[in-house]
């Protein structure tokens, strides 16, 4: 097997096997909002910031693993977390900030640091369907109505 094929086992095995199904469900439970728009407007703030979050741990940790001794390096941390703020503030998306930054320690403190592109790639993808299933119930449930 060569290292693709090694990735795509970690990550089919990590997800139906590992922890992933938890970030949907947190994203399930988070995403429900008052109306469906506002599902919407949250599970996309959610994602931008998962990606975000996951795109800069994973380009930080190989930075990091290759310039610094120790993985996890409070400078990195440090520099990633103002970097994120600011690019979140500079698209005018500042309800991702707190996903975003969240995003991105999980992955470069070290819940899965040895492969942060997988850890990244589970939690976009575990947000994507808890974001979904918080909007199809939203659609399909209706709030009793009060008389």
């Amino acid at each position: 097997m060569n290292f693709g094929e090694n990735e795509i086992i970690s990550f089919v095995h990590d997800y139906f096997f590992g922890t992933s199904p938890s970030f949907a469900c947190i994203a399930a439970v988070i995403c429900l909002q008052d109306t469906i728009e506002g599902s919407v407007q949250f599970g996309i703030s959610r994602i931008l910031g998962s990606v975000l979050g996951g795109i800069a741990a994973t380009f930080l940790s190989l930075v990091n693993a290759n310039f610094f001794a120790s993985r996890g390096d409070v400078f990195v941390c440090v520099f990633g977390v103002i970097l994120l703020i600011w690019i979140c503030n500079a698209i005018s998306h500042k309800e991702a900030s707190s996903i975003t930054v969240i995003t991105f320690l999980i992955i470069i403190i070290g819940i899965d640091f040895a492969r942060p592109i997988i850890a990244a790639v589970n939690r976009t993808f575990g947000t994507v369907i808890g974001a979904s299933v918080s909007i199809i119930i939203n659609k399909t449930v209706k709030a009793p109505v009060i008389k």
